[in-house]
């Protein structure tokens, strides 16, 4: 079974590429998430108990963030959209060695984290990988559940009148964060550690980001044939924005 996903992953790659390619070559952007802004940010991995044994997350670590916030289809406001959150931690795993998580709106109840849901405010709900990751050999997912900004407000006590993009650049004033969890199909989520949201990045910084779910280290591996295929498609979109 294995070897088939291999294979089926293996034909379908060039067409997919080819699709990807296209449709960024006709936007002059990427091909999905085409619209977004930047920010400044940092992880800090907590020392809670059970942590994978994987050197990006000792406890206690601490990592300069680059995050973008973006609509997926670039659908108009207000209309709710698969609302992405792109990390890359730049030489997380040593010079020019880059940490890269692509999550999109989720949910962090148990199976239904494994699918994507059309979202309306980046400060509710959960963002997750929805493809799995093997970490330090267990098989997860990567979530991102928002908190309080540090002026106590809820999340949710944010203004939303002027939109999604609106809402969020009032939470990231008010001082908005994320806990990093990871969790198996089944069965509760486990913290990781803290990711907050600091100042917005010039609009030509935020253009120049690249990210790609291969972007990784050491015992953090993409799971899956499907895993795959996005190698694929983010390197087909990059070319074609360049095209």
């Amino acid at each position: 079974m294995r070897e088939l996903r291999l294979w089926t992953a293996a034909a379908a790659a060039p067409a997919t590429a080819a699709g990807f390619y296209a449709l960024a070559a006709l936007r002059r952007r990427r091909s999905l998430h085409p619209t977004g802004v930047g920010y400044q940010g940092q992880l800090v991995v907590g020392d809670g108990p059970g942590r994978p044994g994987v050197p990006l997350l000792r406890p206690g670590a601490a990592y300069p963030a680059l995050l973008r916030f973006s609509r997926g289809a670039g659908l108009p406001e207000p209309l709710p959209d698969a609302l992405g959150v792109a990390v890359k931690l730049p030489d997380a795993h040593g010079p020019g060695a880059d940490q890269d998580l692509l999550l999109t709106s989720s949910t962090s109840r148990p199976l239904l984290r494994r699918l994507l849901f059309p979202a309306s405010s980046f400060v509710r709900g959960a963002f997750s990988t929805a493809l799995p990751y093997d970490l330090d050999g267990e098989r997860v997912v990567v979530l991102l559940v928002p908190v309080p900004p540090r002026n106590g407000r809820s999340p949710g006590g944010v203004d939303r009148g002027g939109g999604t993009m609106a809402e969020l650049r009032a939470a990231a004033v008010a001082g908005l964060g994320f806990e990093l969890r990871t969790a198996a199909t089944f069965g509760p989520s486990r913290r990781l550690g803290t990711l907050t949201v600091g100042q917005p990045l010039p609009a030509e910084q935020t253009h120049a980001l690249r990210f790609n779910p291969w972007t990784t280290g050491p015992g953090i591996r993409p799971a899956g044939w499907l895993n795959l295929l996005r190698d694929a498609a983010y390197r087909a979109s990059q070319r074609g924005r360049r095209g």
